[in-house]
């Protein structure tokens, strides 16, 4: 028997019925929406977002509420979402300083016009969603300190780890971070995570107070040269910790001052380590560039046959230093006007003791000799030579190849990541490392021409790094700077003669090739 067909009133009548007459499902709430839609929304049923990354009052916070004041409404609508099965919306994206706003004026006036709210509403995805769209959101206002950002991306990693059962590196944090509309670099990460962990316990009224990317950067090289001249008078990197922690924590302000905090952990180290306070300051200014007790390990270092062998040991740390300042260590400066780094020794201080043992040198390079001036293809080839015989030594050789182009040679990242190579090697051949690199890298000029470079070895890592704009982040995973206001005390003092003479034999040919293309009236990057 065939069904009755409904007449359109029927039809349009059972269609109007909520959840088509089903009795049960009526008792339902109505569901959100399913895509961003518009809303006006009573202000009672809107709460801050639980996890608001910035901790602090927003300093326009008065500005905002005479604002609102004034219009008797927002200019923008609020973001917001609702997490499931609850009952209140909750601001999604910024807003909660406006939210607190339009509650106070409706308390202080009782004006209708600020009951209800325009908003905009967001479906539900995840709170990693949220607490990432707020930081955004406040990090685009400008209204948010570091450590405020850094407990925040702090907490997304605990979230996102959570997600993947598993401990994330800092390179899949970054990842996953892009993913939700996030970009930091590593180098930014490393700041985040050194605020949280190490300075908040020890200064958080100055973390609150402002103290940005500048000063926990150079806190954190403090607390590194404090680790290296812990180590050389053969105390335990927790030792050191534990009176870093404590200098700072004892000059906590709001108005920090890094100098008395620099002063305050000179005093404590020279106590803890038995030494006068000049010698403390001096060795704070320069990273060691020797074992404790001045000796290295020989399972660490690689034997004079191999070609990347470092030389002779620096002599051990004498009992008193020329000047009368008892165990300064030979090989540190203090030269230094940093208020957080410096503030150390200057002029006046000791020299240091005698040089190392030299070692033999090796074969000369072939030099110009007489007759006429060298082509400058000739000039290339001579640089390339000793850049070569430079980079042999220290474990670069590798990423030097020869190029008819510029200075004579390219020289590339090296293959392994810092912690690689601070895993393979000890303090003084990772410091001699630092240097070498770096001083072929300035000599070769490749910074100043990527461009060039990448057209003759297109997947040349650092001239591409250049090229992007992101060579500090590409760099520090393979090779941090070495402390440049060291440099004229490590070529005077401290590198080997057969180092000295092939860095003075390579500066001077650079100078000779480019008097010989001025001479030429040529690029040498032309080709």
């Amino acid at each position: 028997m065939a069904k009755k067909q409904l007449s359109s009133e029927e039809l349009r009548s059972r269609l109007t019925v909520g959840h088509f007459g089903d009795a049960a499902a009526q008792e339902l709430p109505p569901g959100d929406p399913l895509t961003v839609t518009q809303m006006v929304l009573e202000i009672d049923r809107i709460r801050p977002y639980d996890g608001n990354p910035r901790r602090q009052r927003n300093p326009q916070y008065d500005e905002i509420k005479a604002s609102i004041r004034a219009q008797k409404r927002l200019n923008n609508a609020i973001e917001v979402t609702r997490r499931p099965d609850d009952d209140l919306y909750m601001v999604r994206a910024g807003g909660n300083t406006r939210l607190q706003i339009l509650q106070e004026l409706y308390e202080e006036t009782g004006d209708e016009a600020y009951r209800k709210v325009h908003v905009l509403f967001h479906p539900w995805t995840s709170d990693q969603d949220v607490l990432g769209a707020h930081l955004i959101e406040n990090e685009m206002r400008g209204t948010m300190t570091l450590i405020d950002r850094a407990l925040a991306v702090d907490r997304l990693r605990e979230m996102f780890e959570a997600e993947a059962g598993e401990s994330l590196s800092r390179s899949e944090l970054q990842r996953r971070l892009q993913e939700i509309g996030y970009t930091a670099s590593r180098r930014l990460l490393i700041w985040f995570d050194y605020a949280a962990k190490t300075l908040l316990p020890c200064i958080p009224q100055a973390l609150y107070g402002g103290l940005g990317s500048d000063g926990v950067e150079k806190l954190r090289k403090l607390h590194k040269s404090a680790h290296a001249v812990g180590e050389s008078h053969g105390h335990a990197q927790d030792a050191v910790d534990m009176v870093f922690e404590e200098a700072l924590a004892v000059t906590d302000a709001p108005d920090w001052d890094p100098g008395a905090a620099r002063q305050e952990l000179e005093r404590r180290l020279a106590e803890e380590l038995s030494l006068d306070l000049r010698t403390v300051r001096m060795e704070l200014d320069t990273p060691p560039t020797q074992d404790p007790e001045g000796t290295t390990d020989p399972a660490d270092m690689p034997s004079d046959a191999d070609p990347g062998a470092m030389g002779q040991p620096t002599p051990p740390v004498q009992d008193a230093a020329p000047g009368g300042a008892p165990g300064a260590s030979p090989g540190r400066s203090g030269a230094a006007t940093d208020p957080v780094i410096g503030d150390g020794a200057g002029a006046g201080d000791p020299p240091p003791s005698s040089p190392p043992a030299t070692a033999a040198p090796t074969e000369p390079a072939p030099g110009p000799g007489p007759g006429p001036a060298p082509t400058v293809a000739e000039l290339r080839d001579r640089i390339y030579t000793l850049a070569r015989q430079i980079a042999t030594r220290y474990h670069y050789a590798d990423q030097i190849q020869p190029v008819d182009i510029g200075y004579g040679y390219f020289i590339d990242l090296p293959s392994e990541t810092v912690e690689e190579a601070a895993a393979r090697m000890n303090g003084v051949e990772n410091d001699y490392r630092l240097w070498t690199w770096w001083l072929l890298v300035s000599w070769s000029q490749i910074g100043l021409h990527p461009d060039r470079v990448l057209q003759t070895a297109p997947t040349h890592r650092l001239a591409s790094a250049i090229h992007r704009g992101d060579e500090e982040e590409v760099i520090a995973r393979h090779i941090p700077e070495p402390p440049w206001r060291a440099l004229g005390w490590m070529v005077s003092s401290c590198l080997r003669e057969r180092d000295f003479a092939d860095f003075v034999a390579l500066v001077q040919a650079c100078r000779d090739l480019q008097h010989q293309a001025d001479a030429d009236d040529l690029d040498p990057w032309e080709g």
